[in-house]
């Protein structure tokens, strides 16, 4: 178990809300600290919607916090500290929020992106920071933002894309595919009837909703990664408009049932369709599986 007083760490700042490439740069900088200076590397995010508490808006994540733990973990992080989104530590001044993180970890490095701010209100900054850890005898670096097409990549146009569908322009500035982690519950077994198995989960109504309609996409299952048709969205053919997850897996034989699993989305296919009746819906089905197939989407 990680002893956070005993080990020095050098700790990676920022809100990291959809772990993107600007994010990744920061925490692969802290990393390099990190195994340069023999330091475990923490990672400090929060564990809600930051924006949200702040605003009062009705503002949803691109990624949930158990999502947000595994892909920062993949990034190297030995420990994250997930702040609560309340009113008492959204209260800290920056010197009670530097101090309680000193009281929390032997800190020998701070690592953020140059817009950093922290404490009430935003009121401190990276020139704070720098004169903090200067007194403390503490190391400082500050990460330049990623740039993409002259502009500085950020969770706001991943979103936008996101409700756009524009799933393969999001995923080249998160550098990987959108996911969505959730448990699989068992249906109606329509697609069963229909000859195409499907796995089905509910989305959380605390993530930031895609266009709806038909993606492609993958799922790995023990290291195996299977293509997969994904309709996120209702299902009209069947007069049903919740909007849920079908993903029709290839090749995949397997129980599923009440496991954990994350669906990545590639690219978008079509919309949503309300066919005339079953027959139609499965011809357009196994078009749909022939295009995943074949890594088509038009």
């Amino acid at each position: 178990m990680l002893d956070k007083k005993l080990k020095p760490t050098v700790i990676a700042l920022g809100y990291f809300d959809s772990v993107h490439k600007g994010h990744q740069k920061v925490i692969a900088t802290a990393l390099e600290y990190a195994r340069a200076n023999e330091c475990t590397l923490t990672v400090f995010t929060f564990g809600g919607n930051l924006k949200a508490a702040l605003s009062g808006q009705d503002d949803r994540s691109v990624f949930l916090p158990k999502e947000r733990e595994q892909m920062l973990k993949n990034l190297g992080a030995d420990d994250i500290y997930f702040a609560p989104v309340d009113k008492a530590f959204l209260s800290l001044s920056k010197k009670r929020f530097l101090k309680k993180m000193n009281k929390t970890y032997n800190i020998k490095c701070y690592v953020s992106g140059r817009d950093y701010r922290f404490g009430k209100k935003g009121e401190g900054d990276v020139d704070f920071l720098s004169k903090w850890a200067k007194a403390k005898k503490q190391d400082q670096i500050v990460v330049e933002d990623f740039i993409v097409d002259n502009k500085k990549v950020s969770t706001t146009e991943i979103k936008e894309l996101l409700t756009n569908g524009e799933i393969e322009k999001a995923n080249a500035l998160l550098g990987r595919e959108y996911s969505i982690t959730g448990t699989v519950f068992r249906d109606r077994s329509v697609g069963t009837v229909l000859g195409f198995p499907t796995l089905n989960m509910r989305i959380d109504n605390a993530k930031h909703q895609l266009k709806e309609g038909v993606y492609l996409g993958k799922f790995i299952d023990n290291g195996v990664e299977y293509k997969a048709v994904i309709n996120y969205g209702g299902r009209p053919t069947f007069e049903e408009n919740a909007r849920l997850i079908e993903a029709h897996l290839l090749d995949f034989k397997g129980d599923l049932y009440g496991k954990t699993v994350t669906l990545m989305f590639t690219s978008y296919l079509r919309d949503i369709v309300k066919f005339d009746g079953v027959e139609q819906l499965k011809e357009q089905l196994a078009i749909d599986m022939k295009n995943a197939r074949e890594g088509k989407n038009d």
